[in-house]
C-alpha cells in the first residue's frame, strides 16, 4: 500500500465546537458580551454581534485559552487518525490558530491521544494560505470547516472535504460536505481505494 499524506484542520474538524446551528465561539461571545445569541449565522464574531475589532480582541484575550483547553473532541477522530498512523500514512494538522497557542494546542492533542507528524499554526497576527501549505507538504486529502480554506485547498488540486458547521450551512459548493468522522472515514476509504482500514 502506498503511503499517503493527509491534512486536517483542528477547530471545527477535530474539535466538537459547532453543532451545525451555533459554535462554541458564538456561545462564549454571547455570554461574554451579555447579549442573546444572534440569528445571523457567521464565522466572525464582529459580524454576529456588531462589535469592533478591539472588543473582539478583548473577548479572545479573556476566553480563548479556556475554550482551547475545554473544547471537546469529535467522536471517532482518534480512532480514524490512529488507523492512518498505523498504516504509516502522514498526518499534518493545519490550523489558523495563532502560534502563541501552540502549548495549549499540543496539550489538548496529547490529552485526546491524537497522533500527528506535524502541527502547522499561523505566525502571530498573520494568516496564510492552507492551499499553498498543503501543496508544499504534498497533502493529497484535506478537511476544513471554513469555506474559504476548503476552496483554497481544492483549487490547489487537493481532495477536500468541507465539514458541516453553522457558518457554512446552506453554502452552495461542489465540495463534498461531511457531518461527522464516520463520513470522513468513508471518504478516506474511497481515497485509499479499499473498503476497510
Amino acid at each position: 500500500m502506498s503511503k499517503l499524506i493527509f491534512g486536517f484542520d483542528i477547530d471545527g474538524v477535530l474539535t466538537n465546537d459547532d453543532d451545525g446551528d451555533c459554535s462554541i465561539w458564538i456561545r462564549e461571545a454571547s455570554d461574554y458580551f451579555g447579549e442573546p445569541l444572534p440569528e445571523k449565522r457567521t464565522y466572525y464574531i464582529e459580524d454576529a454581534f456588531g462589535k469592533s475589532t478591539e472588543e473582539v480582541m478583548e473577548f479572545f484575550q479573556a476566553r480563548v485559552h479556556s475554550i482551547f483547553t475545554k473544547v471537546p473532541i469529535r467522536d471517532h477522530v482518534a480512532e480514524t487518525l490512529h488507523s492512518l498512523w498505523s498504516h504509516e500514512h502522514t498526518i499534518h494538522l493545519i490550523t489558523a490558530r495563532d502560534e502563541r497557542f501552540r502549548d495549549v494546542t499540543e496539550k489538548w492533542l496529547g490529552r485526546h491521544n491524537i497522533p500527528y507528524h506535524s502541527l502547522h499554526m499561523s505566525p502571530s497576527n498573520q494568516s496564510y494560505s492552507k492551499g499553498l501549505l498543503c501543496k508544499e507538504l504534498q497533502v493529497g486529502f484535506f478537511v476544513d470547516d471554513k469555506v474559504e480554506n476548503a476552496l483554497d485547498t481544492a483549487q490547489n488540486g487537493i481532495y477536500t472535504l468541507l465539514f458541516h458547521a453553522s457558518h457554512n450551512r446552506g453554502f452552495e459548493t461542489s465540495l463534498p460536505l461531511v457531518k461527522n468522522w464516520r463520513e470522513i472515514q468513508r471518504h478516506i476509504n474511497s481515497y485509499l481505494g479499499y473498503a476497510q482500514f
